[in-house]
Protein backbone atom coordinates (compact mmCIF):
# COMPACT_ATOMS: atom_id res chain seq x y z
CA UNK A 1 0.00 0.00 0.00
CA UNK A 2 1.34 3.42 -0.98
CA UNK A 3 0.35 6.41 1.15
CA UNK A 4 0.35 9.80 -0.57
CA UNK A 5 0.04 13.05 1.37
CA UNK A 6 -1.85 15.92 -0.26
CA UNK A 7 -1.49 19.40 1.16
CA UNK A 8 -2.02 23.03 0.25
CA UNK A 9 -3.09 26.22 1.96
CA UNK A 10 -6.45 27.95 1.93
CA UNK A 11 -7.70 28.75 -1.56
CA UNK A 12 -5.20 26.59 -3.46
CA UNK A 13 -7.82 24.09 -4.60
CA UNK A 14 -6.50 21.17 -2.58
CA UNK A 15 -9.99 19.73 -2.01
CA UNK A 16 -10.67 19.79 -5.76
CA UNK A 17 -7.42 17.91 -6.32
CA UNK A 18 -8.41 15.36 -3.67
CA UNK A 19 -11.77 14.77 -5.37
CA UNK A 20 -10.03 14.18 -8.70
CA UNK A 21 -7.55 11.71 -7.21
CA UNK A 22 -10.39 9.91 -5.47
CA UNK A 23 -12.12 9.56 -8.85
CA UNK A 24 -8.92 7.91 -10.07
CA UNK A 25 -9.16 5.17 -7.44
CA UNK A 26 -7.47 6.61 -4.36
CA UNK A 27 -8.95 5.82 -0.97
CA UNK A 28 -9.08 9.20 0.79
CA UNK A 29 -8.55 10.11 4.43
CA UNK A 30 -9.73 13.68 5.02
CA UNK A 31 -7.91 15.15 8.04
CA UNK A 32 -10.20 18.19 8.14
CA UNK A 33 -13.27 15.97 8.23
CA UNK A 34 -11.76 13.96 11.07
CA UNK A 35 -11.23 17.23 12.94
CA UNK A 36 -14.84 18.30 12.30
CA UNK A 37 -16.13 14.93 13.49
CA UNK A 38 -14.07 15.22 16.66
CA UNK A 39 -15.60 18.63 17.39
CA UNK A 40 -19.16 17.68 16.40
CA UNK A 41 -22.04 18.40 18.78
CA UNK A 42 -21.74 16.34 21.93
CA UNK A 43 -18.14 15.28 21.37
CA UNK A 44 -16.22 14.69 24.63
CA UNK A 45 -13.33 16.73 23.19
CA UNK A 46 -15.45 19.91 23.44
CA UNK A 47 -15.27 19.85 27.25
CA UNK A 48 -11.47 19.77 27.01
CA UNK A 49 -11.45 22.67 24.54
CA UNK A 50 -13.82 24.73 26.68
CA UNK A 51 -11.68 24.17 29.76
CA UNK A 52 -8.62 25.47 27.94
CA UNK A 53 -10.02 28.03 25.49
CA UNK A 54 -13.27 29.13 27.13
CA UNK A 55 -13.44 32.53 28.89
CA UNK A 56 -12.19 31.01 32.17
CA UNK A 57 -9.44 28.93 30.55
CA UNK A 58 -5.71 29.72 30.43
CA UNK A 59 -5.87 30.27 26.66
CA UNK A 60 -9.31 31.90 26.57
CA UNK A 61 -10.40 35.49 26.21
CA UNK A 62 -12.54 37.15 28.85
CA UNK A 63 -16.18 37.25 27.83
CA UNK A 64 -15.61 35.11 24.73
CA UNK A 65 -17.50 31.82 24.77
CA UNK A 66 -16.34 29.10 22.36
CA UNK A 67 -19.48 27.01 22.97
CA UNK A 68 -22.73 28.45 21.62
CA UNK A 69 -24.61 25.98 23.85
CA UNK A 70 -23.55 23.08 26.09
CA UNK A 71 -21.77 20.56 23.88
CA UNK A 72 -21.95 22.76 20.76
CA UNK A 73 -18.80 24.40 19.40
CA UNK A 74 -19.05 27.95 18.06
CA UNK A 75 -16.64 27.39 15.17
CA UNK A 76 -16.46 31.05 14.19
CA UNK A 77 -15.52 32.08 17.73
CA UNK A 78 -12.96 29.28 17.99
CA UNK A 79 -11.40 30.29 14.67
CA UNK A 80 -11.29 33.94 15.70
CA UNK A 81 -9.46 32.99 18.89
CA UNK A 82 -7.04 30.57 17.22
CA UNK A 83 -6.05 32.83 14.33
CA UNK A 84 -5.51 35.91 16.49
CA UNK A 85 -2.89 34.48 18.86
CA UNK A 86 0.13 32.31 18.03
CA UNK A 87 0.28 30.72 21.50
CA UNK A 88 -3.41 29.81 21.41
CA UNK A 89 -3.07 28.39 17.89
CA UNK A 90 -0.06 26.29 18.92
CA UNK A 91 -1.89 24.76 21.88
CA UNK A 92 -5.09 24.16 19.90
CA UNK A 93 -3.15 22.50 17.08
CA UNK A 94 -1.21 20.37 19.55
CA UNK A 95 -4.45 18.93 20.92
CA UNK A 96 -6.18 18.48 17.58
CA UNK A 97 -3.17 17.13 15.69
CA UNK A 98 -2.50 14.42 18.25
CA UNK A 99 -6.12 13.24 18.09
CA UNK A 100 -6.28 13.44 14.29
CA UNK A 101 -3.04 11.50 13.75
CA UNK A 102 -4.29 8.71 16.01
CA UNK A 103 -7.46 8.46 13.92
CA UNK A 104 -5.51 8.55 10.63
CA UNK A 105 -3.37 5.64 11.82
CA UNK A 106 -6.52 3.64 12.59
CA UNK A 107 -7.92 4.31 9.12
CA UNK A 108 -4.62 3.38 7.46
CA UNK A 109 -4.65 0.05 9.30
CA UNK A 110 -8.16 -0.64 8.01
CA UNK A 111 -7.21 0.22 4.41
CA UNK A 112 -4.13 -1.96 4.62
CA UNK A 113 -6.20 -4.92 5.79
CA UNK A 114 -8.61 -4.24 2.91
CA UNK A 115 -5.73 -4.39 0.45
CA UNK A 116 -5.92 -0.84 -0.87
CA UNK A 117 -3.18 0.08 -3.35
CA UNK A 118 -3.19 3.87 -2.99
CA UNK A 119 -4.36 5.92 -0.01
CA UNK A 120 -4.46 9.71 -0.05
CA UNK A 121 -4.18 11.68 3.19
CA UNK A 122 -5.76 15.07 2.51
CA UNK A 123 -4.37 17.43 5.16
CA UNK A 124 -3.89 21.22 4.88
CA UNK A 125 -1.48 21.14 7.84
CA UNK A 126 0.30 17.98 6.71
CA UNK A 127 3.80 19.16 7.66
CA UNK A 128 2.80 21.27 10.66
CA UNK A 129 0.94 18.31 12.20
CA UNK A 130 3.64 15.77 11.37
CA UNK A 131 1.27 13.77 9.15
CA UNK A 132 3.98 13.68 6.46
CA UNK A 133 5.78 11.05 8.56
CA UNK A 134 2.94 8.64 7.67
CA UNK A 135 3.35 9.26 3.92
CA UNK A 136 5.54 7.67 1.26
CA UNK A 137 5.34 10.77 -0.94
CA UNK A 138 3.79 14.23 -0.73
CA UNK A 139 1.95 16.34 -3.31
CA UNK A 140 1.70 20.09 -2.68
CA UNK A 141 -0.99 22.19 -4.38
CA UNK A 142 -0.11 25.88 -4.75
CA UNK A 143 -1.66 28.94 -6.40
CA UNK A 144 -0.92 32.63 -6.72
CA UNK A 145 -1.93 34.83 -3.81
CA UNK A 146 -4.53 36.73 -5.85
CA UNK A 147 -6.10 33.52 -7.16
CA UNK A 148 -6.33 32.15 -3.62
CA UNK A 149 -7.96 35.33 -2.32
CA UNK A 150 -10.39 35.37 -5.26
CA UNK A 151 -11.48 31.76 -4.59
CA UNK A 152 -11.95 32.17 -0.85
CA UNK A 153 -13.83 35.48 -1.14
CA UNK A 154 -16.34 33.89 -3.52
CA UNK A 155 -16.62 30.68 -1.48
CA UNK A 156 -16.50 31.78 2.17
CA UNK A 157 -17.25 35.52 1.92
CA UNK A 158 -14.23 36.33 4.08
CA UNK A 159 -12.51 39.70 3.81
CA UNK A 160 -9.17 40.07 2.06
CA UNK A 161 -7.53 40.86 5.41
CA UNK A 162 -8.96 37.72 7.05
CA UNK A 163 -7.73 35.54 4.18
CA UNK A 164 -4.22 36.99 4.24
CA UNK A 165 -4.12 36.48 8.02
CA UNK A 166 -5.03 32.80 7.52
CA UNK A 167 -2.38 32.38 4.82
CA UNK A 168 0.31 34.00 6.99
CA UNK A 169 -0.59 31.67 9.88
CA UNK A 170 0.30 28.63 7.74
CA UNK A 171 3.72 27.38 6.72
CA UNK A 172 5.23 29.26 3.78
CA UNK A 173 4.73 27.50 0.44
CA UNK A 174 8.46 27.66 -0.30
CA UNK A 175 9.17 25.62 2.82
CA UNK A 176 6.41 23.16 1.93
CA UNK A 177 7.74 22.83 -1.63
CA UNK A 178 11.20 21.94 -0.34
CA UNK A 179 9.64 19.09 1.68
CA UNK A 180 7.33 17.84 -1.10
CA UNK A 181 7.92 15.31 -3.86
CA UNK A 182 5.51 16.98 -6.31
CA UNK A 183 4.40 20.61 -6.57
CA UNK A 184 1.29 21.41 -8.64
CA UNK A 185 0.50 25.05 -9.47
CA UNK A 186 -3.29 25.47 -9.54
CA UNK A 187 -3.43 29.11 -10.61
CA UNK A 188 -5.04 28.22 -13.94
CA UNK A 189 -8.18 26.42 -15.06
CA UNK A 190 -9.70 23.19 -13.78
CA UNK A 191 -8.51 21.40 -16.91
CA UNK A 192 -4.97 22.67 -16.27
CA UNK A 193 -5.13 21.19 -12.76
CA UNK A 194 -6.28 17.82 -14.07
CA UNK A 195 -3.45 17.73 -16.63
CA UNK A 196 -0.88 18.39 -13.90
CA UNK A 197 -2.42 15.79 -11.58
CA UNK A 198 -2.33 13.22 -14.38
CA UNK A 199 1.41 13.86 -14.65
CA UNK A 200 1.75 13.17 -10.93
CA UNK A 201 -0.28 9.96 -11.30
CA UNK A 202 1.99 8.78 -14.11
CA UNK A 203 5.05 9.46 -11.95
CA UNK A 204 3.54 7.62 -8.97
CA UNK A 205 2.84 4.56 -11.10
Amino acid sequence: MKVIGLTGGIGTGKSTAAEYLQSKGFAVIDADQIGRDMTADGSPLLAVLDELFGPAGPYGREGMEILSAPGVLDRKAMASLVFSDDEVRYKFNEIMHTAIIDEIKKKLSVYEREGKTYVLIDAPLLFEAGVDTLCDQVVLITASLEKRIERVVSRDHMTREEIISRIKSQMDDRKKAALSDFVVDNSGSLDDLYVELDKVLDALK
